[in-house]
């Protein structure tokens, strides 16, 4: 910042002078935070996207824990390439773990998944994190189907990554996956 020096004031007018000057200061300064604040924030029309996409999900892994057949604690585990908007490879690796049997729709079950997206050389990754419903008998999301998941972090290109991501399963068994970074 800055320091204010002393100015000596002789009479009653310079003293009003000295006293409005400070004052005048000390709003333009009160302004300058507030707009460097403000600028700091960000909003949805600041968002950068990114845009990956790939073709029908090979078949999970699934590690039965707990009763045998579909069950809270199931994991699947996927690892398969995808592609960014310019048709580079993108490692995608997910961990969906079930969370709850019979919920609404019936017929569906909670799962938690985390997606790690690697970019091209590892040390650039998107993850996203978060809970949606699937079909009991199904690995992944109903045809034609998306769901909002939450980016809870990135490194290199993406390091401090935050926002939100749709996953969307199309008719036609691919997918897209759209970031919205903050």
């Amino acid at each position: 910042m800055f320091a204010m020096r002393p100015v000596t004031a002789t009479t009653k007018g310079d003293r009003q002078m000295v006293r409005g000057t400070r004052i005048g200061l000390a709003a333009a300064l009160a302004v300058l935070v507030g707009s460097l604040a403000l600028t700091g924030c960000s909003s949805q029309d600041e968002a950068t996207t990114v845009t990956v996409t790939h073709g029908a999900v090979p078949t999970p892994t699934l590690v039965d824990n707990g009763i045998p057949g579909n069950s809270v604690g199931d994991t699947r585990l996927f690892s398969f390439d995808a592609t960014d908007e310019e048709g580079e490879v993108v490692r995608t690796d997910w961990v969906m773990t079930t969370t709850a049997l019979d919920v609404a729709p019936d017929g569906f079950e909670s799962r938690v998944t985390t997606g790690v997206f690697a970019f091209g050389d590892v040390s650039n990754q998107l993850i996203l994190e978060g809970a949606a419903f699937y079909p009991a008998e199904g690995a992944t999301l109903e045809p034609s189907a998306s769901t909002i998941r939450s980016i809870i972090g990135g490194s290199g290109t993406y390091a401090g990554a935050t926002g939100w991501v749709e996953s969307t399963r199309l008719a036609d068994d691919t997918w897209t996956h759209v970031f919205h970074i903050q």
